[in-house]
């Protein structure tokens, strides 16, 4: 897979993207993230954090505004752009880098957490990535993964949610070549979560906290930031 594709569309998105997660930083949202984040870490505030895959940096200003230090990475130039833009009008300090999620340019053990939303299905290299971002991690240090088995649905089929949903400002083109993209990745021909656990138990790691009740605590309703694919979470602690 040429990242070079991920990436232009990605940089087409960004404007319509960081838009929606302004409104999800200031919607009830943003509480929802936060409430589940403590439920691996409960206390934030002075924690080292590593967003990646930030996108327009919604996680990584919701963990800012708790008080870490947060690293927050992206591929996409845009969207980094938009992240540091986002950063400033929620008036947090936030550290953004155009970075490669599998080729951290970070040195051994340097986070205390590292979190993914949404990012694993965009990998060509899944345990190289579950690799990474372990190296870079603390030991004891907590891995927090958030996916869903995206291979199983259609973007296109999301045109028949809810007129306020976000996915109706991409248009069909977008939508076509974003299921394009998930298509050539093999993870999303994958049964998923099993296979994030496969490869984190072949890398030594036997005690993964799975949660796939996340799904109905965050999108209970349909609204503009509901998401249709049932969501999972994994997380692990650094041996």
């Amino acid at each position: 897979m040429d990242k070079s594709q991920i990436i232009n569309y990605w940089d087409k998105r960004a404007g319509t993207f960081s838009q929606n997660k302004q409104d999800e930083l200031e919607s009830a949202h943003a509480q929802k993230w936060i409430n589940e984040i403590q439920h691996i870490v409960p206390v934030i505030k002075g924690k080292r954090i590593l967003d990646i895959g930030t996108g327009a940096g919604f996680l990584a200003i919701l963990c800012r505004q708790q008080g870490a230090a947060v690293t927050g990475i992206d591929l996409s130039t845009d969207m980094i752009i938009a992240a540091q833009s986002n950063s400033q009008k929620f008036k947090q300090d936030v550290n953004f880098q155009i970075m490669d999620a599998e080729h951290l340019e970070f040195k051994d053990d340097t986070f205390d957490v590292v979190i993914a939303r949404n990012v694993t299905w965009l990998l060509p290299n899944t345990r190289t990535a579950y690799q990474e971002w372990l190296r870079v991690l603390k030991s004891g240090g907590k891995l927090i993964n958030v996916d869903a088995d995206y291979g199983k649905d259609s973007f296109e089929s999301y045109q028949a949610i809810s007129s306020n949903h976000a996915h109706h400002t991409l248009g069909e083109q977008m939508l076509s070549e974003s299921e394009a993209i998930k298509q050539s990745l093999e993870i999303n021909h994958l049964p998923r979560p099993q296979t994030d656990i496969d490869i984190l138990s072949a890398l030594g790691y036997q005690h993964i906290h799975l949660d796939t009740n996340i799904y109905q605590r965050i999108y209970h309703k349909e609204d503009a930031f509901y998401n249709p694919t049932p969501i999972f979470l994994i997380s692990v602690t650094k041996h």
